[in-house]
């Protein structure tokens, strides 16, 4: 059986349809705790009698947008970016280049953000963004080092087999 995750708008939705379909709470009542109309407590009581919980999932949930770069573009145009060594192109320049020499016609500032994301900058950066991305990148560091940290570990529970 597939695991339907919900997120807690939907669980409680599910809740309360559940309860007015086991009989527990009115339809009324569920209009008011959900703030929909009894029309749509209708359709979603009917939806979970012939579908169950999965009626209240979305159904796009784990999709990536149509319109969306593929990874495998966006891993060719970092590459391509270190591919230069010596004298790096701005942003602009680099845009013309893929527009020209690899068919990929993208904005100046999807390329921007591609290569911000990987940590690239460009030469042309100003100061104040350089520091920006800087500081960016130390406090992700700092909270992934926090949860790290924080992060209960499964031998403070389990009990030494030695002790036992």
């Amino acid at each position: 059986m597939k695991r339907i995750e919900l997120t807690v708008n939907e669980i409680k939705k599910y809740n309360v349809i559940k309860a007015v379909h086991h009989g527990k709470k009115t339809k009324q009542r569920a209009c008011v705790e959900l703030t929909l109309s009894l029309r749509q407590i209708n359709r979603l009581l009917n939806n979970y009698v012939q579908l169950g919980k999965s009626a209240f999932s979305h159904k796009n949930k784990k999709r990536s947008p149509k319109h969306s770069l593929p990874e495998s573009t966006k891993t060719f145009i970092v590459e391509l970016y270190q591919s230069f060594t010596n004298l790096k192109p701005n942003v602009v320049h680099f845009t013309e280049i893929l527009k020209q020499e690899h068919g990929i016609n993208l904005t100046d500032t999807t390329v921007r953000t591609i290569l911000y994301n990987h940590g690239m900058i460009s030469p042309k950066t100003h100061r104040k963004t350089v520091k920006r991305l800087k500081q960016q990148k130390k406090v992700a560091q700092q909270v992934r080092h926090e949860l790290s940290t924080n992060l209960p570990r499964s031998c403070e529970f389990l009990a030494d087999s030695d002790t036992i």
